[in-house]
């Protein structure tokens, strides 16, 4: 019976796992917030960005096609 749980265990451990693996975990956002000389890449929209300012000197703009992901 223990060997049945363990061996149940493992199974979903590793299939879990090869799942995770396959998904990079990478999202491509159309507009990035540049700050300064930072520059963040998280809004899918340009309100989305436009919201998040902070100051008259931040700016939103389209951010580039992804390169090979």
């Amino acid at each position: 019976m223990r060997l049945v749980v363990i061996a149940g265990v493992l199974a979903a451990t590793f299939a879990g796992s090869s799942a995770f693996a396959q998904t990079s975990g990478y999202s491509h956002h159309t507009y990035c917030l540049i700050k300064g000389s930072s520059k963040e890449c998280a809004f899918d929209s340009m309100a989305q960005c436009l919201q998040s300012k902070t100051g008259n000197k931040d700016t939103c703009e389209p951010n580039s096609p992804p390169q090979n992901h």
